[in-house]
C-alpha cells in the first residue's frame, strides 16, 4: 500500500480522509520525537557503538510502506531490543504515547472538530488581498476582490482568468480551518458550499438539525467578510478631490493600498517557483533545458515575515513570505536611431540609467573588498559580481538589437570609424559575402569581448581613480560576455536562415 489517495466521490469521504491526515500527521511527528529521545539515550551510554542498534535508529522506510507503520514497526522494534538504557522508562514511554492517541481520537473525531472549527471560522477570511502583507500586526479585515475587470491590456487582480485565492488567519492555529474550508471535491471548493444556509455536506456528522444549521451559519461568513476598515500601520495616502477657496486642497479621500496576494501568487507560479528553479540552473551552467525561463532586469523581492510566513496567510507560506518587485523605470528616449558612422567602438555611445545603478553597485562591492581573494575568487561574492555585470550586459545586447533595426548595410559606408568587429555585432544583415564570411567565422567576438573589458574597466575607477583593475577583473569581464554573446549570434544566425527560406 502506498501514501497515494484513491479518487474520493462524497464529501464525508473528504472530510474524513482529511481529518484522518492531519490525526495521522500528529502522531507521526509524536513518534518521530519519541524516536528522537529513545536515541539520545542510547547513543550517551555508547550503545551506537554496535552496528545493529544503529542501523535500526538510522533506518528508511520503503517507498511502498505509510509513513504511519514504517515508524509505529520502527518504534515497537526498537522497545523491544535487549540493549536497554537503565535510565530509560519504558512503562512511562508506553503510558504517554497510549494517552496521545487517546486524545488525538478525541481531538479530530469529526463532530468534536467541525464543531470547534465552526465557532474558530471567525478568524479566518478568503481574500484576493491580505492586510498582513504590509505588517504582520495589522487587524484590518483582508478583502475579496470580486470586480470585474474593466481593461483588457492592464494586469489587475481582476483580470486574472483562475485566480487563487488566500487564507488570511488571526493566528497560525486557526490554518488547519481554512484548509478545512479549501477542500475539494469534483473542483468544487467546501467553503462555496455553505453560500446555501440549507445545504447537507456536513449533515452525517452533526447530532441533530440544529447543529447543522449552525455550522452552515457559521462557515457561511467566511464568504461574507467583514466591513473594510483601516489601521495605523498601513499604508494610506491622502489624495485631495476638492480644493478650497484659496486653491489649495481642503477636502481629502483617503486611500489605504493593499497588497493583492492572489496577484502575487499568479506571478510567483508563473516566473519563480520550482518549475522555473531547475531551467535557470541549467542556464546558468550553459546547458540545454527544453522549458524556456523568463527573468526581468532589476527584478528585487521583499521578505514579508521572518520564519513563520503563514501568519500573514497561506499562500505566503507557498511563496516562501517573499513578495517581487519589478522595476518600473522608464526606457530610454531616443528620438532618433543613427548609426554610429563616426564612433570608432559601440561603446562611445552605450549608455542607459539602469546600467549606471549597476556599476554603481560593483565598483563600491569591489572596492570593499579590494584584495582578489576577498572579492572574485570568494564563490559567494563572486555570485553578486556576476549578477550586476549580467545585468550590464544584457542592456548591452538590447543596445546592439536596437542598431540592428537600422536598414540593413548601414556600414557598408566608405568613411565609416567604426571597427570591423564591431560592425560583425550591429549589421547582422548585410548583404555582403565577404563581410558574412568574416562574420560567421566568429573571431570577432574575441574582441568585442575584450573591448568591453576595457570599457567596463574605464568606469570603475571612476574620476575619483579609487578602483584599480587588475589581470583577473579584465579576464572575468571578457567572460562573462563570451557565453551570452555567442548565443545572441546563434539566434540571429537562426533569424538568418529563415529569413532566407521566406524569401526562397
Amino acid at each position: 500500500m502506498t501514501e497515494e489517495k484513491s479518487e474520493l466521490d462524497t464529501w464525508e469521504q473528504v472530510i474524513v480522509d482529511f481529518l484522518m491526515s492531519k490525526r495521522t500527521a500528529e502522531e507521526e511527528k509524536y513518534i518521530k520525537d519519541d524516536i528522537k529521545k529513545i536515541a539520545n539515550y542510547y547513543e550517551r551510554q555508547k550503545y551506537y557503538d554496535q552496528p545493529r542498534i544503529k542501523d535500526l535508529f538510522d533506518s528508511k522506510k520503503n517507498k511502498d510502506q505509510l509513513t504511519i507503520d514504517f515508524l509505529k514497526q520502527k518504534r515497537q522494534e526498537i522497545l523491544l531490543l535487549d540493549e536497554k538504557p537503565e535510565d530509560l522508562d519504558y512503562t512511562k514511554l508506553d503510558a504517554d504515547y497510549t494517552k496521545k492517541c487517546t486524545d488525538l481520537a478525541d481531538k479530530y473525531a469529526a463532530n468534536r472538530w467541525i464543531a470547534k472549527a465552526a465557532k474558530d471560522v471567525a478568524s479566518v477570511t478568503f481574500a484576493t488581498h491580505v492586510a498582513k502583507l504590509t505588517h504582520s500586526k495589522i487587524e484590518s479585515p483582508s478583502i475579496y476582490d470580486s470586480v470585474a475587470p474593466v481593461k483588457s491590456n492592464v494586469l489587475t487582480t481582476s483580470s486574472l482568468a483562475n485566480k487563487v485565492i488566500d487564507g488570511a488567519v488571526a493566528g497560525n492555529q486557526y490554518a488547519p480551518v481554512f484548509q478545512f474550508l479549501e477542500l475539494a471535491l469534483k473542483g468544487n471548493k467546501l467553503a462555496a458550499e455553505f453560500s446555501n444556509n440549507t445545504n447537507q455536506v456536513l449533515k452525517p456528522f452533526a447530532q441533530n438539525d440544529e447543529e447543522l444549521e449552525g455550522w452552515n451559519t457559521n462557515f457561511k461568513k467566511v464568504l461574507s467578510g467583514e466591513m473594510p476598515s483601516s489601521n495605523p500601520l498601513a499604508k494610506q495616502v491622502y489624495f485631495p478631490v476638492e480644493l478650497g477657496s484659496k486653491g489649495k486642497p481642503n477636502v481629502y479621500h483617503l486611500l489605504c493600498h493593499m497588497k493583492s496576494s492572489s496577484l502575487a501568487h499568479a506571478i510567483y507560479h508563473n516566473l519563480f517557483d520550482k518549475k522555473q528553479k531547475q531551467p535557470k540552473e541549467l542556464r546558468k551552467k550553459a546547458r540545454y533545458s527544453a522549458t524556456e525561463t523568463l527573468s526581468f532586469i532589476h527584478c528585487a523581492s521583499i521578505n514579508v515575515t521572518a520564519s513563520n510566513h503563514s501568519n500573514a496567510s497561506q499562500l505566503n507560506a507557498k511563496r516562501g513570505g517573499k513578495l517581487h518587485l519589478f522595476s518600473t523605470q522608464p526606457p530610454t528616449w531616443q528620438s532618433q536611431l543613427k548609426p554610429l558612422l563616426y564612433k570608432k567602438s559601440l561603446f562611445d555611445s552605450f549608455s542607459h540609467p539602469s546600467i549606471n545603478v549597476d556599476i554603481d553597485y560593483l565598483r563600491d562591492y569591489l572596492l570593499r573588498f579590494e584584495r582578489i581573494e576577498l572579492s572574485i575568487k570568494n564563490p559567494q561574492r563572486l555570485k553578486w559580481i556576476e549578477k550586476w555585470v549580467a545585468n550590464i550586459i544584457d542592456e548591452l545586447l538590447n543596445y546592439a538589437a536596437t542598431l540592428q533595426m537600422l536598414p540593413a548595410g548601414w556600414s557598408n559606408t566608405e568613411h565609416i570609424q567604426l571597427k570591423p568587429e564591431h560592425q560583425y555585432l550591429l549589421d547582422p544583415y548585410r548583404l555582403d559575402e565577404d563581410f558574412q564570411n568574416v562574420r560567421k567565422a566568429g573571431e570577432w567576438q574575441d574582441v568585442v569581448c575584450i573591448d568591453f573589458s576595457r570599457w567596463l574597466n574605464r568606469r570603475l575607477v571612476g574620476k575619483d581613480k579609487k578602483f584599480t583593475p587588475q589581470v583577473e577583473h579584465s579576464r572575468l569581464w571578457a567572460t562573462l560576455l563570451e557565453q551570452p554573446l555567442r548565443e545572441y549570434n546563434q539566434m540571429i544566425a537562426a533569424d538568418s536562415r529563415l529569413k532566407d527560406k521566406v524569401q526562397a
